[in-house]
């Protein structure tokens, strides 16, 4: 909906703003104090780019592919290319950005014993971090809680019927996130609960549409309809395509020997 520029690069990720973050700033400057509130936000979005590198060291580290880093009117986000290899590939990425809120926010709280000014910035600091990290642990997809939710479901179940498990948390906190942002006048959190609905709807569709799956998957997975395996194993795993009939299909693997089975 808004375009993004490009802010620079750090540690080889690209950082994108969207211009959507221009229009909270300006919100901010009239509704909380001028300024002084825009510095507060601008504070608080170079801990998100720190969480969010967390994210994407830890993905680069363990072969995926990340896009870049990109701040918009809801916060911030690694844009991860690939699906993790393992579920606890995917507990790991969606781990390290809280672990370095959280790292920074204690660090942050030790300072604040300085006192005076420095103190007192140390002090918001440190708050600003745990905040960021304890809300992106709460079990609601897209978010970091959300994700590690899912990989742990999907050690149990199929991907599909992960994503659906943790989708259904994600909206049962997304309804009350909208009541209380509602009858506590925080419009902000508002609009954050209807972009988190739409966000989390967007997994569940993906899982859905296009079949995404850990590479250590349960054996059975039930592919969306008109799509099939092919190909062997491998690093990289069977690969996808379409075929000439329509119908949905479920797949079973014998070792490394796939049955295709139709399904009417």
């Amino acid at each position: 909906m808004f375009r993004s520029f490009r802010l620079g690069s750090v540690l080889g990720f690209p950082i994108d703003v969207n211009l959507s973050f221009l229009f909270l700033l300006g919100i901010v400057a009239l509704t909380m104090g001028g300024l002084t509130g825009v510095a507060v936000v601008l504070l608080a979005f170079a801990s998100v780019v720190l969480h969010e590198l967390g994210h994407a060291l830890v993905a680069r580290h363990l072969g995926v592919r990340v896009a870049g880093i990109e701040l918009h009117f809801f916060g911030g986000a690694a844009r991860i290319v690939d699906v993790p290899r393992r579920a606890g590939d995917e507990i790991a990425i969606a781990a390290a950005g809280p672990a370095v809120s959280f790292a920074l926010g204690g660090v942050s709280l030790l300072l604040s014993a300085i006192g005076g000014a420095p103190g007192a910035f140390f002090h918001l600091l440190a708050w600003i971090n745990i905040v960021i990290g304890a809300f992106n642990l709460i079990p609601a997809l897209p978010m970091d809680g959300g994700r590690i939710l899912r990989a742990i479901l999907a050690r149990r179940t199929s991907y599909l019927r992960a994503t659906e498990s943790a989708v259904r948390v994600a909206r049962l906190f997304v309804v009350a996130l909208a009541i209380y942002g509602l009858f506590s006048l925080h419009l902000y959190l508002l609009f954050l609960a209807v972009a988190l609905w739409v966000m989390s709807t967007a997994e569940l569709t993906a899982a859905r549409y296009f079949g995404i799956q850990y590479r250590d998957q349960p054996d059975v997975e039930v592919l969306p309809r008109g799509v099939t395996w092919s190909g062997g194993g491998g690093e990289d795993g069977p690969r996808r395509h379409r075929p000439f009939w329509s119908g949905g299909f479920v797949v079973r693997r014998y070792g490394n020997r796939f049955t295709i089975e139709q399904i009417d």
